[in-house]
């Protein structure tokens, strides 16, 4: 059965950027998951790129293949993107006891990181967005592990400019363990389009979350996270980023340097987890780097 979000949900999520959380997994089975995930991580024999960094790892590692096709996932993104929803990069975030918080940030093209977009809409609507994130965590994840804030109603204005150069990260190579900022190596305020603002935090949503729980949100929804001053727990998540099909994604682009890392794109496609490709802008894989398939729900009739 079709999960669709309600009219108040998508009311909720337009005004606010973010809607959830959602459980798509009971805490056990998340659990679980998290426990394959961190075994299958040190295996990099099939990873897609030869870098230290945990971009994409759905190509090599089954649970995160079947997880980017979550019908829980996907069926609530048509809702609000329409039919037509691929998926261009998952990453995750292992945040550890000492960990520092993450800044508060907001993106659009993801040209923070390279200087050069990394996505270009062609066919927008007004006021539906062209891509989304859908972060789920596979532990608890709470206000002393190092949650997620979010800002309710900042996706309706560019608080920072991502054609602005940063003073570091774009070289350094990035450590989530011994990073000296909180954004991948970045400080995220060398991005502000007026130095001088200061995010009110008292307007924060704490997203805390039990494990198998997802809350989706606009990347430029500013959101942020907590540092972890737990002694032993760790917060593990998942991003999903996903756009509509009518995106163009790392356009003209075989290969990138970001985090002090390099990304070749040689054997890297979308994933079009719903609807089709009416546009023919990007590459696709249909299955992994171990043979097995992309679940993708079939289109509607």
């Amino acid at each position: 059965m079709k999960i669709d979000l309600t009219a108040e949900e998508k009311k909720k999520f337009f005004e606010q950027g973010f809607i959830g959380p959602f459980k798509l997994y009971e805490p056990k089975e998340a659990k679980n998951i998290f426990k394959q995930i961190r075994i299958k991580s040190a295996d990099t024999s099939n990873t897609l790129h030869n870098n230290p960094l945990n971009y994409d790892r759905h190509f090599d590692i089954s649970e995160l293949t079947n997880h980017i096709c979550h019908p829980g996932i996907v069926d609530r993104l048509s809702s609000i993107m329409g039919e037509d929803v691929i998926l261009w990069r998952m990453e995750y975030f292992p945040k550890y006891p000492g960990s520092k918080g993450t800044e508060w940030h907001q993106v659009q093209d993801y040209s923070y990181a390279t200087g050069k977009p990394q996505l270009i809409p062609t066919d927008t609507t007004s006021g539906i967005p062209f891509d989304l994130t859908v972060w789920t965590c596979f532990t608890e994840s709470t206000r002393k592990n190092g949650c997620l804030k979010l800002m309710p109603g900042s996706h309706n204005k560019m608080f920072f400019d991502e054609t602005k150069k940063p003073s570091e990260g774009r070289n350094k190579l990035y450590t989530a363990v011994d990073s000296d900022t909180g954004f991948y190596g970045y400080n995220f305020s060398d991005f502000k389009v007026d130095n001088n603002w200061q995010p009110d935090e008292s307007k924060a949503v704490v997203m805390e979350m039990e494990p198998g729980e997802c809350v989706i949100f606009s990347a430029r929804c500013m959101h942020s996270s907590f540092p972890n001053t737990s002694e032993r727990s760790t917060r593990f998540a998942v991003a999903c980023r996903y756009v509509q099909s009518h995106v163009k994604v790392y356009p003209d682009t075989n290969e990138f340097r970001a985090h002090g890392s390099d990304f070749d794109l040689s054997r890297w496609g979308c994933v079009q987890v719903s609807g089709v490709d009416k546009y023919g802008h990007n590459k696709f894989r249909t299955d992994n780097n171990l043979g097995q398939p992309f679940p993708v729900l079939e289109p509607t009739k």
